[in-house]
């Protein structure tokens, strides 16, 4: 068979379609992280997420994070602990989602204890959230677990 321009421009066409199929099936096998599930939802609700930080900023040094060896420690002020009505504290991982660990608040829970063997090293951001008297807080904080 003899090799001329019809059959490079043939041969050319073919192994880019095959490229494109091959990048198509790798781009359909990869994980879409988004910052959340709910990503589209949580935008359109900004405006109400600017007003739970508004309300909470006087809280931010209320939540103090401690890190040992083997456990973190999430101290909350007495007096605020006292009038949270539920609560949690996510340990949001920027990087996987898949990574991120959710913990349930107890009313008037004044420490959280979490043990490191459930978590990996890296960068966390810890967000702690809870209501009182109907009205959303949220406090957050960087976390650095080594």
């Amino acid at each position: 068979m003899k090799f001329n321009w019809g059959t490079g421009i043939f041969t050319f066409l073919v192994l880019f379609v095959l490229g494109g199929v091959a990048f198509i099936f790798f781009a359909s096998r990869q994980h879409v992280n988004l910052v959340h599930k709910d990503y589209y939802e949580k935008g359109v609700d900004y405006s109400e997420q600017m007003k739970v930080e508004a309300r909470s900023k006087k809280y931010s040094r209320s939540v103090k994070v401690n890190s040992t060896n083997d456990f973190v420690l999430i101290e909350i002020e007495h007096s605020l602990a006292e009038r949270i009505d539920s609560g949690s504290v996510l340990l949001f991982r920027p990087s996987n989602s898949r990574k991120d660990v959710l913990f349930k608040v107890q009313k008037a829970e004044s420490e959280i204890i979490i043990a490191k063997e459930n978590l990996i090293h890296g960068r966390y951001i810890l967000k702690f959230y809870w209501y009182t008297d109907g009205l959303k807080y949220e406090v957050d904080q960087p976390l650095n677990i080594q």
